[in-house]
């Protein structure tokens, strides 16, 4: 006798053993989440929460950081080194963000222009001014280099009088005074190379150095100024950039030539050393870099000066400027393998600093930095990272590529970012507003989200990367580090995480029982772990099952059989454990 008989339901096992991380995509491999919140690839390739931050201290109003063997950071005006509040003698520090950038022993502060010594603990404004108004007496002479006077004739003198060596003669031709020397040698006047005046004024050299790139303006009117103030200005005025020969409080000696020692009343004479108004500034080899709002200057300051932008005196140690032809405001600066580099949101400015002084400019048409997200730059294992308009892109010195498939169709804005080891961090806002604090392995190639932290600015210091929180003030420490001795000090309590897996089942036509789900997992004391279930994208999530305990075991779910086209699984915990494996078993059914 023949009897019916009964086939075995087929059934198959999967067992996820890597973890990939994050991967906001339709279809987002096995062993990567479609959603996540506070993981980390730190024990890649077991999946875990990241560790517990360190909440270093609260700020009133944060304005910036900086590491310079210590760290920096701007609270409400006032400038902290290491914890301790510096006095900036003279200097009113004003409201909003700052970039700080550092050069040798100097911090500096923009916009204020403001730069402060570490090493000296002194501070000053990187520009200078000063004013001789009507009335006050204004003198104006031939000098030497050095400022002493030198004593001249015009030729009606010497055709009376024999010259004798060294004797200096003025005349005039065309309208312009020339100086000469007399050579007691070859009995020749000699034209003098390069001649100098001293104006001497009131405090008109207060504030100045020698070798100040400075800029003159004084009334119009005296023509024996011709010769040196040569550019017209408004308002009736005339000026000349210049650059200090020499100095005392009350005088200044720069090149020049007037045809006769002039005593001034009635005149305003103004005397500035300026500093370009500029977007972002980069430090390169000891020179500070920068560009204009408009998107088409770019600077560099004089060799090892930070105060002077004007000085041009044809030496390889000069300032310089160059234009920019392209369209676009400027977006970001860094500088990147020996490179002082400028983006803007659809090219990159790369520039070759010589030591001749002749320095290059070279514009690459790419994906730049996005506007407003110039925070987002960042160096990582010699690879220069940053947010574009269509994703996070990382750039090797030839062209940028996309390292952010993982992040999906999402567009993000107002990046701020920073590394420690072989991570880059990022914080970015979302097109609705809501802030996301995501986290590239780039060892691993993995993306991981931690949470809403809406960083402000990052700074890594030694071993940790500190950052200010937005949203409650806070700096605080990706790896727990707590270095100051404040009474905020501590580290985060336990807090909640998620991972939450792609659709399963979306590569077989048939429909499915989900049998049976297997976890080993290691928990940490007072760790509770929680496994859902939700089936055919209903939106419903079914609570299947509480893991709590503490060492490294296997936790059997129980699963009711429920028939399903696909399904997808989330586990939700509060404090440390370690999940090596997922095992699903899944009993195959037919089409219908």
């Amino acid at each position: 006798m023949l009897f019916p008989m009964l086939q075995e339901v087929e059934q198959y096992r999967e067992v996820t053993g890597s973890f990939g991380g994050y991967n906001h995509q339709i279809h987002c491999r096995e062993g990567q989440f479609f959603d996540m919140k506070n993981m980390t690839s730190q024990y890649f390739p077991i999946l875990s929460p990241r560790q517990n931050r360190g909440i270093v201290r609260s700020f009133q109003n944060p304005q910036g950081m900086l590491d310079k063997e210590e760290l920096l950071w701007i609270d409400d005006r006032r400038l902290f080194v290491n914890g301790e509040e510096k006095e900036l003698k003279g200097i009113a520090l004003t409201e909003g963000e700052k970039t700080l950038a550092k050069m040798g022993a100097f911090v500096i502060i923009m916009p204020d222009r403001v730069w402060y010594n570490t090493d000296k603990e002194e501070c000053g404004y990187m520009e200078c001014a000063r004013t001789i108004e009507k009335g006050k007496k204004i003198e104006i002479s031939m000098c030497q280099a050095n400022g002493s006077a030198v004593v001249w004739h015009d030729a009606a003198y010497y055709e009376e009088n024999e010259p004798k060596d060294g004797d200096y003669m003025m005349t005039e031709n065309g309208g312009k005074a020339s100086l000469k020397v007399y050579s007691g040698t070859t009995s020749i006047w000699m034209p003098v190379a390069t001649t100098y005046i001293q104006i001497a004024a009131s405090g008109i050299g207060t504030g100045f150095e020698k070798g100040d790139g400075i800029k003159l303006t004084i009334d119009s009117g005296e023509d024996a100024l011709a010769n040196v103030f040569v550019n017209e200005e408004e308002n009736g005025r005339v000026s000349t950039n210049t650059c200090i020969i020499d100095k005392t409080d009350d005088c200044i000696t720069i090149a020049g030539i007037v045809g006769k020692n002039l005593t001034i009343k009635d005149k305003t004479l103004t005397a500035e050393r300026k500093v370009p108004d500029m977007a972002f500034i980069t430090e390169c080899n000891n020179r500070l870099w920068g560009c204009s709002k408009d998107g088409h200057e770019l600077y560099c300051c004089k060799l090892g000066d930070v105060k002077n932008w004007n000085c041009f005196q044809g030496v390889s140690t000069d300032s310089w400027a160059a234009t920019v032809g392209s369209d676009g405001k400027f977006t970001g600066a860094i500088t990147y393998l020996g490179y002082p580099m400028f983006f803007k949101e659809d090219s990159l400015i790369k520039i070759s600093p010589s030591a001749t002084g002749g320095h290059q400019t070279k514009e690459t048409k790419c994906r730049g930095v996005q506007k407003g997200s110039h925070q987002s730059l960042a160096i990582m294992n010699e690879i220069l990272y940053y947010k574009a308009s269509t994703g996070v892109c990382g750039y090797g010195g030839s062209l940028p590529y996309s390292v952010s498939d993982e992040l999906g169709d999402e567009r993000y804005e107002d990046a701020v970012a920073g590394v420690v080891g072989d991570r880059y961090y990022l914080s970015m806002k979302d097109r609705a507003g809501k802030h996301h604090l995501f986290v590239y392995d780039c060892k691993n190639g993995i993306w991981c989200r931690e949470d809403d932290a809406e960083a402000m600015f990052f700074c890594r210091h030694k071993d940790d990367l500190y950052f200010v929180d937005a949203k409650d003030k806070m700096m605080k420490s990706v790896r727990g580090t707590m270095p100051y001795d404040v009474p905020e000090k501590g580290k985060e309590e336990k807090f909640d995480w998620y991972v939450e897996s792609g659709v399963i089942g979306y590569s077989s036509p048939d429909h499915k029982y989900v049998a049976r789900i297997n976890l080993r997992i290691s928990l940490e004391v007072g760790t509770n772990v929680d496994f859902y279930l939700q089936y055919d994208s209903c939106g419903e999530w079914e609570h299947k099952f509480n893991m709590a305990g503490s060492g490294t075991r296997s936790f059997s779910v129980p699963v009711i059989p429920k028939r399903c086209d696909h399904f997808k699984y989330k586990i939700v915990g509060k404090g440390g454990c370690k999940i090596h494996s997922i095992t699903k078993t899944i009993e195959q059914g037919s089409d219908v």
